[in-house]
């Protein structure tokens, strides 16, 4: 059986385009969670050329 997975998208909040996709377990502590979104968005950041505070996370569906 399959673990619940929580969806999120990464957006360029300047364009509005997606630009990155991340599954967490359902199960994962909060915080092990924000600093996974963080890692991602960081990771985006860079290899986008673009700032860090451009790419937000939202939780999709």
């Amino acid at each position: 059986m399959e673990q619940p997975q929580l969806q999120y998208e990464f957006i360029n909040y300047q364009t509005g385009n997606v630009i990155g996709y991340l599954s967490l377990p359902a199960n994962m502590d909060k915080d092990k969670q924000i600093a996974e979104l963080k890692r991602k968005q960081s990771e985006l950041a860079i290899s986008n050329k673009i700032y860090l505070e451009l790419v937000q996370w939202h939780k999709k569906g």
